[in-house]
């Protein structure tokens, strides 16, 4: 499916879109009559589950219904909106909130929200995965990035879970439109390993993403939080000899003030951000060289093997052979 091919499948009218333009005032789905409803907050909303449509695949897509609304619900998914063409307002919670071709929101799980009135040029893509595909399993899918990338993906969720939804509008020449469409060639008309296809795509889309965040999160705030990313990347280049003293005269900070500040932005020591580094880069050199684990635990600064065992199986809850092995088995 070319890019052309995929806008004339997108605008193409459903037989949903039929049946609703048939009809003399929007009126919801008949689907529907099948979703369950909970009570939240007082009223009655519907309960998006997606059990059995994520039961063998990571993400789940799919195109809105035009000519109709989505009434107010939750899901037990996080879901991403694209905009493809057009427009969408959603009311989050209360809030109303207009985005544009090319924006992007996150929505957190459980989150109460509805979509208004889609029109003829309105295209909207959601885009459905399960939180452990975010965080844990997608930092991993991200390769050896170390803690900038572990800290804005759990920042991500976190302010998901804070503010309920995160929006990002449209940068110039941002790639995103280019990968979405892509990813959603793949998805529609598959082919051999479209799946794996798909879920790499994923990957460009989400560090896309995190570029943005990162440009929107630290770019203008003042003090010490716009430098925390600065500090996380010292961090990880000079992990093997880096202390709390050299790291906070390097930024010219008093060790404890640093220390505190750390702690406030990441929810982390810096010695807890240090192991973590370490086991980042030892997950890489476990996954792309044959190098025997004795061997990785000193390239990563450890000589006690047994220390190096026990904090390597409590981030990543298995032993390093196992790690690797499991690896393996996933590139086939």
């Amino acid at each position: 499916m070319t890019a052309s091919e995929l806008d004339e499948f997108l605008f193409r009218y459903t037989t949903s879109e039929l049946r609703h333009l048939q009809e003399e005032r929007p009126t919801l789905s008949r689907r529907y009559r099948f979703i369950p409803t909970v009570e939240y907050a007082g009223r009655e909303i519907y309960l998006f589950h997606f059990t059995s449509l994520m039961e063998d695949r990571h993400v789940c897509v799919n195109k809105e219904s035009r000519f109709t609304y989505i009434p107010e619900h939750i899901h037990t998914v996080i879901e991403l909106v694209y905009v493809y063409a057009g427009e969408c307002t959603q009311v989050i919670d209360g809030r109303r909130l207009t985005m544009g071709q090319g924006d992007i929101c996150l929505l957190d799980t459980n989150v109460p929200h509805s979509v208004e009135y889609l029109d003829r040029g309105d295209i909207v893509i959601t885009i459905e995965m399960q939180r452990e595909y975010l965080t844990q399993g997608f930092l991993q899918r991200l390769g050896n990035n170390g803690i900038i990338n572990g800290f804005l993906i759990n920042a991500l969720s976190l302010n998901a879970v804070h503010d309920q939804y995160l929006l990002f509008r449209k940068q110039e020449e941002n790639p995103i439109h280019s990968i979405v469409q892509s990813l959603l060639c793949e998805y529609y008309a598959p082919q051999i390993c479209s799946d794996k296809m798909v879920d790499a795509y994923m990957v460009l889309l989400f560090c896309e993403i995190l570029r943005q965040y990162r440009s929107q999160a630290f770019s203008s705030l003042p003090n010490v939080r716009w430098k925390i990313v600065d500090i996380l990347e010292y961090i990880e280049n000079n992990y093997l000899t880096a202390t709390l003293q050299t790291t906070a005269r390097h930024f010219g900070f008093h060790p404890n003030y640093l220390s505190a500040c750390i702690k406030r932005e990441t929810g982390r020591t810096f010695k807890e951000l240090l192991i973590l580094q370490r086991m980042y880069q030892a997950s890489f050199y476990l996954t792309n060289t044959a190098m025997p684990v004795y061997e990785i635990a000193a390239k990563v600064g450890y000589d006690n093997l047994g220390f190096f065992y026990k904090k390597f199986e409590e981030i990543y809850k298995v032993k390093p052979a196992a790690y690797r092995a499991g690896w393996s088995e996933r590139r086939g």
